[in-house]
């Protein structure tokens, strides 16, 4: 927002945010950074997007923009192309008839030249409500249904096309139907804003999947002989071997859509009808989230920033694979990114590039492993150290040791929750003195779905979910406390008629105190003591930290059970 640098500090200090003489300290730090002083502060969790915006939009004499009071139609929002919208940062969400106004939705309502465009475009006059850009991508899938529509008549002609002209075809690298099947594919991945895409061949047919908000989906069904040009094209685009078919191999590239860059981790395997080919969807353009986008309450955030201060520890995020681990590290890893500070980083694989960090893919050919790889990156000298996973005794045993010796580690290990990550490193065969004289957090992470805010509604809590939040109390060993209220989803366009759009974190982190490390030392030590310890801590699980959503309307009860239960 193209505020002066002025006006933004008396804000921010008439806010409460800031102390007059912390301001230069801040903006000079955030320019070395290279970002804008208030997303320094969002990142580090003095300030949220949504009270900056009620200090901004006070100060300018601006209505705030709530996209479940001020609801867009899809009539209205069109009157502004989809890429225009999103270039500008804009959303039109109502227009009055008689006095040619329209009511937009704006990220940066003083940028004049964007007003000036506004207002010629539409040929009317503008009133602007201050909007958060999560708002915006909330409006802007209204543009979804129109554009689905359009994909999927454009891929059923491609289909028809193929049907005809792609059998016998001597070069399938050039069949040009396929290569537009192939694409608008991807296109219409993200716009569902898929996060995985599976080629999946079988006896009869090439069956096409996507996965949204974890969910996976059933898309198309092909003829099985496209299956080999698929496989050809993303090996193609991903500079793999086109004539090796006998064992897996991945690689990535990158396409565009909606004017954004795309990242694609693709991944191709023999399977008993031929070559199953996996694709991620990362977006390249992507900033990385603060801790309370993530869907962290301040206690959590305050645990987790703590822990990652300390000059030297281990900071372990535990979770199930596509439980958001590694984009709350990276969220850790953007706090941590300053000029001063040396990060270097042991990935399989990289997911996203980190500006000023220094980032290595493991290469098994190459002998690069998480265990080998950290010995050598040892001897340059890092202050923050990423490893991928630590998943066997050599890997964990050199963490420690780096931990020991003045490093900061961050890593992702695989549990059901956090107290059992401390009986996972004593199976590593690493010394409980060691664990607890390392050690500085483990965070452990869910992701539900969260509910569309489109078609948000109050429901009633069915008798048989309230019986199994029951025995979910009575497996934390804790009073049983029902949702005062709960809400769903009725199904709209936005959300393609699933009562979901999107997904947030849930919880659970623990510290090491005096109590817990003296728990860790004891001879006989169990998981039961260990979460004895720390609900003395007063830590709060991540179905408690679910069920708060749940009140605060993020989240269904049932779809926390589904996800609690997996």
């Amino acid at each position: 927002m193209a505020l002066s640098s002025d006006t933004l500090k008396s804000i921010l200090v008439n806010g409460a945010v800031l102390k007059e003489h912390e301001f230069e300290t801040v903006e000079a730090a955030a320019k070395r950074s290279g970002v804008t002083v208030p997303r320094l502060l969002i990142s580090e969790g003095r300030l949220t997007q949504q009270y900056l915006n009620q200090l901004v939009g006070k100060f300018l004499d601006i209505p705030l923009f709530d996209i479940r009071v001020n609801a867009p139609k899809i009539g209205v929002v069109e009157l502004l192309p989809e890429s225009i919208a999103r270039q500008r940062e804009v959303l039109v969400f109502e227009k009055d008839q008689e006095k040619n106004t329209f009511k937009v939705a704006i990220v940066d309502p003083t940028n004049v030249e964007t007003m000036n465009f506004l207002r010629e475009y539409l040929k009317g006059d503008i009133q602007p409500f201050l909007a958060t850009l999560d708002d915006l991508r909330t409006g802007y899938q209204l543009y979804k249904k129109k554009s689905a529509e359009a994909f999927e008549a454009t891929i059923e002609a491609k289909i028809k096309a193929l049907s005809t002209n792609f059998r016998g075809q001597g070069n399938i690298l050039e069949s040009l139907p396929l290569a537009e099947l192939f694409d608008g594919l991807l296109d219409y991945g993200a716009i569902l804003e898929a996060s995985d895409i599976f080629f999946q061949p079988e006896e009869t047919h090439l069956k096409v999947r996507f996965r949204i908000d974890g969910i996976l989906r059933d898309i198309l069904s092909l003829d099985k002989s496209i299956n080999e040009g698929v496989v050809a094209r993303v090996k193609s685009l991903a500079n793999l071997r086109i004539d090796e078919h006998m064992k897996p191999q991945d690689g990535r590239f990158r396409f565009k859509a909606n004017d954004v860059d795309v990242d694609v981790r693709c991944a191709v395997m023999p399977s008993l009808f031929g070559e199953k080919t996996t694709l991620r969807l990362l977006s390249g353009a992507q900033s990385f989230l603060s801790f309370e986008e993530l869907g962290m309450d301040m206690k959590t955030i305050e645990k987790l920033r703590v822990a990652a201060q300390k000059p030297f520890g281990m900071i372990l995020s535990s979770g199930p694979t596509g439980s958001g681990k590694t984009t709350t590290i990276y969220t850790i890893l953007a706090l941590l990114n300053r000029p001063e500070v040396h990060i270097t980083t042991i990935e399989d694989p990289i997911e996203y590039i980190v500006p000023n960090v220094s980032q290595t893919q493991v290469n098994m050919q190459a002998d690069i492993t998480f265990a080998s790889g950290l010995r050598a990156l040892l001897r340059h000298s890092p202050d923050v150290i990423f490893i991928g996973e630590i998943r066997d005794e050599e890997t964990a045993d050199v963490s420690v040791n780096a931990a020991l010796t003045g490093h900061l580690l961050i890593s992702t290990i695989h549990t059901n929750n956090a107290p059992s990550s401390i009986i996972r490193l004593l199976d590593l065969d690493i010394q409980p003195f060691l664990i607890s004289a390392t050690l500085n957090a483990v965070l452990a992470q869910r992701l539900v779905r969260k509910i569309c805010v489109n078609c948000i509604e109050s429901t009633a809590i069915p008798e048989p979910v309230k019986r199994e939040i029951e025995t979910q109390f009575e497996k934390i060993k804790k009073p049983v406390k029902l949702p005062g209220i709960a809400f769903r989803g009725k199904g709209c366009s936005i959300c393609g008629h699933t009562g979901f759009k999107g997904r947030v974190g849930i919880f659970e982190i623990f510290t090491i105190d005096d109590a817990l490390r003296s728990a860790i030392n004891t001879h006989d030590l169990t998981l039961e003591k260990i979460e004895e310890a720390v609900k003395k801590q007063g830590m709060i699980t991540m179905f408690e930290d679910g069920l708060q959503k749940v009140e605060l309307g993020l989240t269904t009860p049932q779809e926390l059970i589904r996800v609690i239960s997996e």
